[in-house]
């Protein structure tokens, strides 16, 4: 008697990652680990996304400032994983404020006695606003109030004119009395998590060399289980074929079963004409401020803060991040870094303005933030652009927030849009892009 014959293994679901940022290859390295073929296909010349790097002094160095919060689990967890947990390092950070031209420490309870904008009813109004967002837990019950009309309201409008409506104002233009309350609560409760948790007042991590560590780790670990990356091969449409899906590229159309993209919310909605008329409408409302990210390099430093947010309107700036009092310039040969944060709305004519024109804009107001850079000299200077680098949060944005599974057959997304009500971060890629291979493997069983 003849055995019969086994039956053929089931072939392997193929999947196309869209987007090699830190979300596309968390996500791949996931699926791949599962045992899934993987493609990756990435826009740019180089994967990595916001957390790509340039060399200072020999050192790698991020081009868009990044740090962890202590409660940034999902990030730690994900270093561990590949070997780099013991590499992140927790350090202290000051705070500084820049207000009707001067410079003043912020973030800790001696500073805010010496912090003469507010005056002293201004200073008893940010202690009970901090307080009683921290004591609220259900942040659904914040949905249908914006940051500026709950400030307002409650009674807080000299912490609203002084220090929050400036730095609203400066990161989402004429968007910023559209912002939700969440966002305010998410930033309130994170900060303030970060300086808990340490026990030794703010600490903030940073990883020895570089996050782009954890990129390469990535890529190498992607690469031996047999994962592909395509970088400079953007996606110009992927559009449902049979039971699976057609992807186009650079390099032509190729069928996979199952499409994760990791792109903005728009992107998504240009590249998959298949999304019915009511998604389309209905995530078509999400929209996002670009970002504009200069960097200097100095000589010198020219403040004594970590992180000054500019609660001033007329600069051409929000930020300035002053990388080099937090991390020691030493690593970067002697060298000081400052990064300035310049969001924008897509339709700023900031956006598309010459780099020489913006350097024109930004250096004098350096000079005024900090009177030390009229005798820095400067060594180096970049500057880096990123499109929907920040998703602009309303009222009610768990009504218009996409699911993972986007209801159309084998086609998932995580994006940062999606890390509701947490604000966009690599923590929050790590657990979006978690959370979509989870969805994707449970779904295939």
């Amino acid at each position: 008697m003849t055995d019969a014959p086994s039956p053929a293994p089931a072939r392997r679901k193929s999947v196309a990652v869209v987007g090699g940022g830190l979300a596309g290859l968390v996500a791949a390295d996931r699926l791949l680990g599962a045992g899934l073929p993987v493609t990756v296909f990435e826009k740019y010349p180089e994967a990595g996304g916001l957390v790509g790097t340039f060399s200072v002094g020999g050192e790698p160095l991020e081009r868009f400032y990044h740090h962890l919060f202590t409660s940034d689990a999902d990030y730690v967890s994900l270093a561990e994983e590949l070997g780099l947990g013991g590499e992140i390092e927790w350090l202290p950070s000051k705070m500084g404020f820049y207000s009707n031209g001067l410079l003043y420490p912020f973030g800790t309870p001696l500073s805010l006695l010496g912090f003469a904008p507010l005056g002293l009813r201004g200073r008893v109004e940010l202690v009970l606003s901090t307080l009683k967002l921290r004591g609220m837990s259900d942040w659904r019950a914040l949905e249908g109030e914006t940051a500026v009309g709950w400030l307002r309201k409650n009674g807080y409008g000299r912490v609203l004119d002084v220090v929050w409506g400036p730095l609203l104002e400066q990161k989402y233009g004429r968007r910023a009395t559209e912002v939700g309350l969440v966002w305010l609560w998410g930033k309130i409760a994170l900060r303030t998590r970060s300086r808990d948790k340490s026990g030794l007042g703010e600490r903030l991590g940073y990883m020895r060399g570089s996050f782009g560590r954890v990129v390469d780790a990535l890529l190498a670990r992607i690469a031996e289980r047999g994962g592909e990356i395509r970088p400079a091969r953007p996606v110009k449409l992927a559009t449902r074929a049979g039971q699976g899906w057609s992807v186009e590229s650079r390099g032509g159309a190729e069928t996979f079963d199952i499409v994760l993209s990791t792109v903005a919310i728009p992107e998504l909605l240009r590249l998959v004409p298949d999304l019915p008329s009511d998604l389309r409408a209905l995530w078509g409302t999400i929209s996002y401020a670009h970002a504009l990210c200069p960097v200097l390099v100095l000589d010198r430093p020219l403040t004594p803060y970590y992180w000054t947010n500019v609660g001033d309107a007329t600069m051409p700036f929000g930020g300035f991040i002053e990388h080099t009092n937090y991390v020691p310039a030493e690593r970067y040969g002697g060298r000081h870094v400052v990064y300035l944060s310049d969001y924008v709305l897509p339709d700023d004519p900031k956006w598309t303005m010459p780099d020489r024109d913006l350097w024109e804009l930004y250096l004098p107001a350096v000079s005024r933030l900090s009177p030390a850079f009229e005798k820095a000299k400067v060594l180096e200077r970049h500057l880096f652009r990123a499109e929907y680098a920040q998703p602009i949060v309303g009222t009610h944005y768990a009504r218009v927030l996409p699911p993972v599974r986007t209801g159309l057959p084998g086609l998932y997304s995580a994006a940062m849009a999606q890390v509701y009500p947490e604000d966009r971060g690599q923590n929050y890629a790590v657990k979006i892009a978690r959370e979509a291979a989870a969805a994707l493997l449970d779904d295939l069983g």
